[in-house]
């Protein structure tokens, strides 16, 4: 397959389509990129200046075939693994696919993009987040900014995998067809940052491994984003200042209608607001709450479990055993018996 623009010369061996066995090629390098400004492209200077300042700022990593075959069998890594990322502050940057097999992740840490999916053309800004499924074509391009030109900073994943789907759909059931804001977020730039890295640190099995975790972990990190940054843009319940209350009243009882009353909601919509954001009912979190604070006890201390369940606002300790076991599995003396088996 032979792809030209103005930027590159790309040329990709298509071994698959011929049988061709050079799959010792692919696996050191999948493609050949010809620098293509400086023999055909009318470049200004400036431009020519710029790109070569900043390519050497831009990453790609294409996974080896030979790596890829057993990320799709590895117990640790066939739910969810990275075929190619990468990282451009490239100004004129441009990603097209046509009905690929993977999921595609744009993130914008710097500068501005359009994003031409489903038949829409929109603006991608600063801290969006783009996710495009599996046979979709798409295109995304970077908008020049004269006075800004080397502020770009874009970082790119496709991943695939048996769990792909489910990773995927966590972060597109928040998202305005594949497109939504969540900020920059230090944790996830530096989770990139960490698998861009295994092409330097080499193919190991506990790199790659780790990798692939690392990418899990970013994944889960940006669905929690964007689950928080709808809800609140939607709404003035403040989850931390409700938790505050549990936890400064453990030693009592909290009902339902006063948590709903501290919020100034009604009791129905206080508890289906809560589980959006916890996937639990309010008053169990509390009783959670509860029962981690019994076990903090009754690791680190010598009372007794009638003063523990006292200190909880349980009065009748049988009663706060059985609610222990149902939460915890076993019995408050049973989990103390175990010490930290």
């Amino acid at each position: 397959m032979l792809y030209c623009d103005r930027q590159y010369l790309l040329i990709r061996f298509n071994h698959k389509e011929y049988g061709i066995n050079i799959d010792f090629i692919v696996n050191l390098m999948d493609y050949i990129v010809i620098d293509y400004h400086k023999y055909n492209a009318p470049f200004m200077s400036e431009e020519l200046d710029e790109f070569e300042a900043t390519r050497n700022n831009d990453i790609r990593l294409v996974i080896p075939l030979f790596l890829l075959k057993k990320l799709k069998l590895h117990p640790l890594t066939l739910g969810l693994y990275p075929i190619s990322l990468g990282k451009s502050q490239y100004s004129h940057y441009q990603i097209k696919q046509e009905k690929t097999k993977h999921h595609s992740l744009i993130y914008c840490h710097s500068g501005n993009g359009t994003l031409d999916y489903k038949g829409r053309i929109r603006e991608v800004k600063r801290g969006d987040l783009v996710i495009i499924s599996p046979d979709s074509d798409y295109n995304f391009q970077t908008i020049a900014d004269n006075q800004n030109q080397k502020t770009k900073a874009i970082y790119w994943i496709n991943f695939e995998g048996s769990l792909a789907i489910d990773f995927a759909m966590r972060l597109l059931m928040k998202m305005d067809d594949g497109l939504a804001h969540v900020g920059i977020i230090s944790s996830v730039l530096a989770d990139f940052d960490s698998i861009l890295a295994l092409g330097s640190r080499g193919y190991t099995a506990t790199n790659v491994i780790h990798a692939v975790h690392v990418l899990q972990q970013t994944l889960s990190n940006l669905a929690l984003q964007l689950r928080l940054s709808s809800f609140n843009s939607s709404s003035k319940f403040d989850i931390e200042a409700v938790e505050s209350l549990m936890r400064n009243n453990l030693h009592q009882e909290l009902s339902l209608e006063t948590l709903a009353h501290y919020s100034q909601l009604s009791i129905f919509h206080f508890s289906k607001k809560f589980k959006e954001l916890t996937d639990t009912s309010p008053i169990q979190h509390f009783i959670n709450m509860k029962i981690q604070r019994a076990c903090s006890q009754l690791d680190n201390s010598n009372e007794t479990i009638k003063q523990i369940a006292d200190n909880l606002g349980y009065s009748d300790p049988y009663y706060f055993s059985r609610l222990f076991k149902k939460v915890i599995g076993m019995s408050p003396k049973q989990y103390r018996d175990s010490g930290h088996k």
